[in-house]
């Protein structure tokens, strides 16, 4: 096989820089289910090749579950996207790709002033997201290809003013300040190709997040402190890549995540429809 067509893995991020002037969009379509509880929504990638070696772009979210107070889409918080290619795998210079990303996340969200029975989405806080991602080609004995991804992402929240009911369990009458832990996410990514169409793929991530911290006063007057502790998990992703042509594919995964150190167990089936333009 000397080609094949790739959408990529569900969650590792492409080290590639789109070509200048060309579109790329990629929406998710997911249901997160914990405890028996499902929380269907929205994200994607819709990115632009500023230049060849600097891509731009947005990452929205949305959240279309039901609560209390009936149905209806809720806008997340979105993700300002850049990446800068370093390097790139050419079949004469077979180097990794590597790329720099920096992120902006904008909270977007609505995670307070809550009314009873609604569902916060979102941290309320902007944060700085830096990272690397690699990607690397290798051409198997039985000439098929197999491709790898290494994703490292580092989250920095500001913080967050904190009003009424919110993300945090806060109630009606408090105000104060909230300041999200520092997250660090790792990804590593196979696909291997079945076909010029067809193509596996496998996710394995590791998220870590540091102590959440909670400051101010309640509808009382009194003082309200509290520290929500560090988390940890590991998931992994299998997926499966449709692609009819060099252009556009179709991925159908499941993001599998057992109980982790303050974490619950959560499965996730997505769909993603991905078009270069």
């Amino acid at each position: 096989m000397k080609s094949a067509r790739w959408t990529g893995p569900m969650l590792a991020s492409n080290a590639e820089t789109l070509p200048q002037g060309h579109f790329y969009t990629e929406p998710y379509f997911y249901d997160v289910i914990v405890g028996g509880d499902h929380h269907p929504g929205s994200s994607g990638f819709y990115q632009y090749g500023l230049l060849n070696s600097l891509t731009v772009g947005v990452q929205p979210s949305f959240a279309t579950g039901t609560n209390s107070l009936g149905h209806g889409a809720t806008i997340g918080d979105f993700k300002l996207l850049s990446q800068v290619r370093l390097t790139h795998f050419t079949a004469d210079h077979p180097v990794p790709t590597i790329a720099i990303v920096l992120n902006e996340v904008l909270p977007t969200g609505k995670d307070d002033r809550l009314r009873a029975g609604q569902e916060g989405h979102g941290s309320g806080s902007f944060a700085t997201e830096v990272g690397i991602n690699v990607q690397q080609y290798f051409l198997l004995k039985n000439g098929h290809l197999l491709r790898a991804r290494i994703n490292l992402l580092q989250s920095l929240p500001y913080g967050t003013h904190v009003s009424g009911r919110s993300v945090y369990g806060t109630d009606v009458g408090f105000s104060g300040h909230a300041k999200p832990g520092a997250k660090t996410t790792l990804i590593g990514a196979v696909e291997y190709s079945l076909t010029r169409e067809w193509v596996l793929a496998l996710d394995v991530i590791r998220e870590s997040t540091r102590k959440t911290r909670l400051h101010g006063i309640d509808a009382n007057g009194a003082p309200v402190e509290r520290t929500f502790p560090a988390a940890r998990d590991v998931g992994f992703a299998p997926a499966v890549e449709y692609n009819w042509s060099d252009r556009a594919g179709i991925l159908l995964g499941v993001w599998v995540t057992p109980k982790g150190h303050n974490t619950p167990s959560s499965v996730t089936p997505a769909i993603a429809i991905q078009r270069f333009w």
